[in-house]
C-alpha cells in the first residue's frame, strides 16, 4: 500500500489538501500534518502515530516537507533514517505531489531514482508566464514550444493501409477547460499519454486561446490541435494506432461529431461540461450540467458508444453515462 504524508508549518498542508482532492479525488491514502499553530496536534505524537501505520514489508511512504531546514523536515529525517519503504522530499510543489502520486495510481511502485526524477521533472514546471512576446530568451521556452508544437503527419512516413495490431489506445473526453491541470498532471498519467488531440473549430482561430492550451500541456506529451473536421481525418489514419492518444472536445455535440466517424476510439469519458455554459442547465453528475440539447446529443453517443462513461478523475467511481439517460 502506498502512503503519503504532506507535513508543513502552518495550515500549508490544509490548504494543498483541498487542493489535491479537486485534482486526485480522496481515493489515495494522505495524511496532512500542520505544525507550530495553536490548534495543531502534538509533532511528535502525529509522526510517532503516522510512522507506526507503516508496515515495513507491504507499504511504501512518500513524506513532502516544506522546507528542506526546517524542524519539520528534520523531525521527519530522525523519524525515516534507515527505513527503506520511506521516502523524504523536503521543498514541494504541487506537480511534483500529483506526479509522485499519480504513480501510485498506476500501481508503480518507488524507489530513489524514480524519486529523483519526479524532483527534477518538478523543477520544470517552474516557469515564468511570458506576458510581453519575445521577452524571456530562455533554453525552456524553446524545449516547451518544441514538445508542444502543432505537428502534421510527416509526408515522408507512409500511411499505413491497415490498422495495426497494438495494446495502445484511444481516449476521448469532454472536458469543456480542454487541457488544464487534471488531465496535465493526473489523465495524462492514467492513460500513459504519448500525445493530447485538441478537437475545436475556435481553438484554432484563435492564437490566444491556443497559446493558453500550449502552456498547460504536460511535459514530453505532443500536443496537437485540429479543427473537428480535421481531427477526424487525423484520429482515422491507421497510424494513430501507435500511440496512446487522449482527444479532447469541449462538448458533448462535439464529441458525438467525433464519434460518429471515427473508428477506433477505445473509450468515451465525460468529465467536466456545463459550468461555464449559460441557461437552463441539468444536473446529472458533480461535474455534468447538460442544457436541452446537450441532453439530446448525450442520448445519441451512448447511442453510438454505449460504454460511454461519467468519470471527473481515475480515482472517482465511475459511472455510464446511458444510466443518466431519459
Amino acid at each position: 500500500m502506498k502512503k503519503f504524508l504532506i507535513a508543513a508549518h502552518g495550515n500549508l498542508a490544509l490548504g494543498i489538501k483541498s487542493t489535491l482532492e479537486l485534482f486526485l479525488g480522496d481515493a489515495l491514502d494522505f495524511t496532512y500534518l500542520t505544525a507550530y499553530t495553536d490548534d495543531a496536534p502534538n509533532l511528535e505524537e502525529a509522526l510517532e502515530n503516522f510512522f507506526s501505520s507503516i508496515d515495513e514489508q507491504t507499504d511504501q511512504a512518500v513524506i513532502f516537507t516544506d522546507l528542506y531546514g526546517g524542524s519539520v523536515s528534520q523531525k521527519i529525517a530522525m523519524k525515516a533514517i534507515g527505513k527503506t519503504n520511506v521516502f523524504v522530499i523536503a521543498g514541494m510543489n504541487l506537480p511534483l505531489i500529483m506526479e509522485t502520486a499519480s504513480l501510485a495510481l498506476s500501481g508503480e511502485d518507488y524507489d530513489n531514482d524514480k524519486i529523483a526524477k519526479l524532483i527534477t521533472g518538478a523543477r520544470q514546471e517552474l516557469k515564468q508566464v511570458e506576458l510581453v512576446a519575445g521577452t524571456l530568451k530562455t533554453d525552456t521556452a524553446e524545449t516547451e514550444q518544441e514538445m508542444t508544437e502543432t505537428v502534421t503527419l510527416a509526408s515522408s512516413t507512409p500511411a499505413l493501409t491497415e490498422r495495426p495490431e497494438t495494446n495502445k489506445h484511444m481516449t476521448m473526453r469532454v472536458d469543456e477547460r480542454l487541457i488544464h491541470g487534471q488531465v496535465a498532471m493526473v489523465w495524462s498519467k492514467a492513460l500513459k499519454l504519448d500525445g493530447i488531440v485538441v478537437a475545436n473549430d475556435e481553438v484554432v482561430k484563435n492564437q490566444m486561446q491556443e497559446n493558453a492550451l500550449r502552456m498547460a500541456a504536460p511535459n514530453g506529451i505532443k500536443v496537437i490541435m485540429r479543427s473537428l473536421d480535421d481531427s477526424i481525418t487525423l484520429l482515422n489514419d491507421h497510424r494513430s494506432a501507435t500511440k496512446n492518444l487522449l482527444v479532447l472536445v469541449r462538448t458533448v455535440k462535439d464529441a458525438v461529431t467525433i464519434a460518429a466517424k471515427v473508428a477506433y476510439l477505445d473509450r468515451i469519458n465525460v468529465g467536466n461540461v456545463g459550468k461555464m455554459v449559460e441557461g437552463d442547465k441539468k444536473k446529472l453528475a458533480p461535474t455534468v450540467l447538460l442544457t436541452p440539447s446537450e441532453e439530446v446529443a448525450l442520448k445519441t453517443l451512448t447511442e453510438i458508444c454505449p460504454e460511454t462513461d461519467f468519470q471527473m478523475v481515475p480515482t472517482d467511481k465511475k459511472e455510464l453515462a446511458k444510466d443518466f439517460v431519459l
